[in-house]
C-alpha cells in the first residue's frame, strides 16, 4: 500500500467511516494503525465495563473490580432483603435494584470465567489506544469485525498529511520507517530536556531559556547539567553560565570561557559601553572571533545600525549581537537588513495593514540566515508562511509568533511539514499535558533537528 491510499484510509478511520480491502486493513492492522473487534465481544466488553463504572466506581482494568462489585451486590441483596426498604420504595425503585442485581450476577459470572474474559480485555486494553474522538466501524465487505484508529495511527496522519505531494506514491512501510525514527528521536530528546528542567534550579526569568541552551550543547545531559553547575558558581548568573557551558569545549573549561567572557565584557566597556545587562549579555558574541577583530566588527555593526534606522536604542545592541556571526562584512549584513525591514513591510499580512508593528527584529533575525541580498523576499515570504501557519494550527498567538517562526525559517520542509514536526515535538514534550508557553518555546527551538 502507498501512502496515498494509507492517508485515505486513516482518514476515513478517524471520520468513523470504512471502505478498505482486506489485505489493506490487515496491512494497517500490523503497522498498529488500527485495530480490530469482534462484535459480540466489543458490546460485551463496553456492557461489562458500564456496570463495573456504574455499580462498583471502577474499570476492567482495575484488578479488584471483582471483590469491588461483589461488594456492591451484596449491599444491593441486603436492601432488597428489608422490609423498611421495600415499604418505603416505590415499585419502579424496587424494579431497578432488581435489574441492577440481575446485572452485577452476571457480570461476576464473566468476571470468574477465565477463557471470556481474555478476548475482552485484550479489546478493552486496545480501547485505550484509541486516536481521540473515534469508535469502531464495520467494512460491509469484511464481515462484521469492526476496526478503529489508534492514536498512533492518528499521529501518522497527522505527520504524512502535510507531506504527501513527497510520499504518496512511497510504500506505508518507507514512511513508517522514518516516522519511527523521527518519533524515538522525539521521545529520546524529551526526556533530555525534563532532565535538564529538573537540574537547573530557580531561574527568575525565562527558564526556559537556560534549557534550550543547555540542550544545545549536546553531549551526554548528565555532564553538561554538571558543567553548568560549575559555571554558575563562577558567574553567579544562569544566562552567563549557559554561554560558559556552550563554549568549554572550546576554550578547554568553563572556567576559561568565563575568563573569555569576562576580557569581552571589558573589551566592550573600553571601547565605550555602558555595562548594562544588554551590552554584558551581548559580549558573548565576541567569543567566537579574536577579541581585537571582534569588537571592531561589533562597534561597526553597531554603528552602521543607528544610521540605517535614524536613532540611537539600547535594542541595537541585541541586535549587534545577533548580526555578529552573519556571512559578510558590515556594510553587507547591515544592508541586508535594510531589505529585509523593507521586504517584511511589502509582504505583511493583512491584519497588519494600517497597524504594523516593528520589524526590525525579525529583520535583523532574516538577515542574519542568509548570505546575500537576493535571497531576501525568499526567506521573508517562508517566514511570512510559517507565522500563518502556526497561528492556524493553534500553536502560536500573535504575541509570540513572530519569535517562533523566526525560530522554524531554517527547518527543512514545507511551512505545514514544519509545523506538524513541532506538533509532533510539542507531544512529546508535554506527554499529554497541557502545553505551556515554555514547551512551545522548546518546540519550535529544536524542531529542525527531526525534519524527516
Amino acid at each position: 500500500m502507498n501512502c496515498k491510499r494509507a492517508t485515505e484510509l486513516l482518514r476515513g478511520l478517524e471520520k468513523n467511516e470504512l471502505y478498505v480491502e482486506s489485505e489493506e486493513i490487515d496491512e494497517l492492522l500490523a503497522h498498529g494503525l488500527a485495530v480490530e473487534a469482534d462484535p459480540d465481544e466489543l458490546a460485551l466488553g463496553q456492557w461489562l465495563d458500564g456496570v463495573l463504572r456504574t455499580h462498583a466506581h471502577t474499570s476492567i482494568a482495575d484488578p479488584n473490580a471483582r471483590q469491588a462489585l461483589a461488594s456492591t451486590l451484596r449491599e444491593t441483596e441486603e436492601r432488597l432483603k428489608s422490609d423498611w426498604f421495600r415499604i418505603k420504595a416505590s415499585r419502579a425503585e424496587i424494579q431497578a435494584r432488581e435489574d441492577d442485581r440481575i446485572a452485577m450476577r452476571r457480570a461476576l459470572a464473566v468476571l470468574g470465567d477465565t477463557a471470556a474474559m481474555a478476548p475482552v480485555i485484550k479489546i478493552m486494553n486496545e480501547s485505550r489506544e484509541l486516536a481521540p474522538g473515534v469508535h469502531y466501524v464495520a467494512c460491509e465487505r469484511l464481515g462484521s469485525e469492526r476496526y478503529a484508529l489508534t492514536h498512533k495511527g492518528w499521529r501518522v496522519r497527522g505527520q504524512l498529511r502535510p507531506r504527501l505531494a513527497r510520499f504518496a506514491e512511497v510504500p506505508l512501510k518507507t514512511f513508517l520507517h522514518a516516522f519511527g525514527k523521527s518519533e524515538a528521536k522525539m521521545l529520546a530528546f524529551a526526556q533530555d530536556i525534563s532532565a535538564i528542567a529538573g537540574s537547573i534550579g530557580y531561574v527568575r526569568k525565562n527558564p526556559e531559556h537556560v534549557v534550550i541552551g543547555l540542550a544545545k550543547v549536546g553531549g551526554p545531559v548528565a555532564q553538561t547539567i554538571r558543567a553548568y553547575s560549575t559555571a554558575l558558581q563562577v558567574t553567579h548568573a544562569p544566562d552567563a553560565a549557559v554561554v560558559c557551558t556552550r563554549n568549554a569545549a572550546t576554550f578547554g573549561s568553563t572556567q576559561e570561557a568565563a575568563r573569555r567572557l569576562e576580557e569581552a565584557q571589558g573589551a566592550l566597556r573600553r571601547v565605550g559601553y555602558p555595562p548594562t545587562p544588554i551590552v554584558l549579555g551581548a559580549a558573548k558574541s565576541l567569543l567566537g572571533f579574536a577579541l581585537e577583530p571582534g569588537v571592531l566588527r561589533f562597534v561597526e555593526i553597531h554603528r552602521r545600525l543607528q544610521q540605517a534606522f535614524g536613532r540611537s536604542e539600547e535594542v541595537f545592541i541585541k541586535f549587534t549581537a545577533r548580526l555578529m556571526p552573519a556571512a559578510g562584512m558590515p556594510a553587507d549584513v547591515v544592508g541586508r537588513v535594510i531589505a529585509a525591514a523593507s521586504s517584511l513591510v511589502y509582504q505583511a499580512p493583512a491584519r497588519e495593514r494600517g497597524h504594523p508593528r516593528d520589524v526590525r527584529a525579525a529583520a535583523v533575525a532574516l538577515a542574519s540566515m542568509v548570505k546575500s541580498q537576493d535571497q531576501i523576499p525568499e526567506i521573508v515570504a517562508r517566514f511570512r508562511q510559517i507565522e500563518a501557519e502556526l497561528v492556524r494550527a493553534g500553536l502560536s498567538v500573535m504575541h509570540d509568533v513572530e519569535a517562533h517562526a523566526l525560530e522554524c525559517v531554517a527547518s527543512r520542509g514545507t511551512p505545514e511539514e514544519v509545523v506538524a514536526t513541532v506538533s509532533a515535538l510539542l507531544g512529546q514534550l508535554t506527554s499529554g499535558r497541557q502545553p505551556q508557553r515554555a514547551d512551545i518555546a522548546i518546540a519550535v527551538a529544536f524542531a529542525k533537528r527531526f525534519a524527516f
